[in-house]
Order: structure tokens, then sequence, then C-alpha cells
């Protein structure tokens, strides 16, 4: 009886710590694409010192996640985002507004589609 109690309870754990994982990282994607869209539509607005205030936040921000991501995903989607951050940063302190733009709509769109492909998917598992 306590043995099947005991598996009971490492059973639920392990649940736990997945749904706690899926719910982690589809707020963590969430928030890094309000802040993508909230700095591509100020580049696009032509506020670049505005833009380059926002992507140096984002980059301090996601620094300070990265870490426990990296924990429970692959490095390869959290090294990306890090890379294209230093990109949008550096196009935006240079002032070119073309690649900032498009630099941040590429953050837009890997902030959106992450989620899915690091999460739990029933099309993984077959």
């Amino acid at each position: 009886m306590k043995k099947t109690i005991f598996a009971l309870a490492i059973i639920l754990i392990i649940i736990g710590a997945g749904v706690g994982e899926q719910v982690y990282l589809h707020r963590l994607f969430a928030e890094l694409h309000q802040k993508t869209v909230s700095i591509a539509e100020t580049v696009q607005a032509e506020d670049m010192e505005g833009a380059h205030e926002e992507a140096l936040e984002l980059q301090a921000w996601w620094n300070k996640r990265k870490h426990l991501l990296e924990s429970i995903v692959s490095h390869n989607e959290t090294k990306e985002v890090t890379l294209r951050i230093a990109e949008l940063e550096g196009y935006i302190a240079i002032d070119d507004q073309k690649s900032s733009y498009a630099t941040a709509q590429i953050m837009v769109e890997l902030s959106t589609n992450l989620p899915h492909l690091l999460g739990f998917s029933w099309d993984t598992i077959a």
C-alpha cells in the first residue's frame, strides 16, 4: 500500500511539474510577444530613442529569464532569441529603421511560434 501511495505521489509531482512548465512557457512567450510588438510599433513610429530604451529593457528582462528556460527547453531556441534581441538592439542603436523593424517582426513571429514548438503537443508524442 505504501509503495502504491508513493508511486501515485511521484506521478502527481511529475504531472504538476509538467503543467507548471507549460504555464511558465506560455506566459513567458506571451510577455515576450507583447514586448516585441511594442518595439516594432515604436520603430514604425520612427521613435528610435524610445525603441532603444525598450530594446535594452527587453534584453535585461530576457537575460533574467533565459536561465530557467534553458533548464526546461532546448538551448537552440533560447540562443536564437538571445541573438535576435542583441541584433535588434544593435540595429536600433545605429538608427537602421528598416533592419530594426524587420528584426522586430522576426521576434514577433518567434514569440508566437516557439511556445508551440517547445510546449506539449500530442503531435510530438506520436
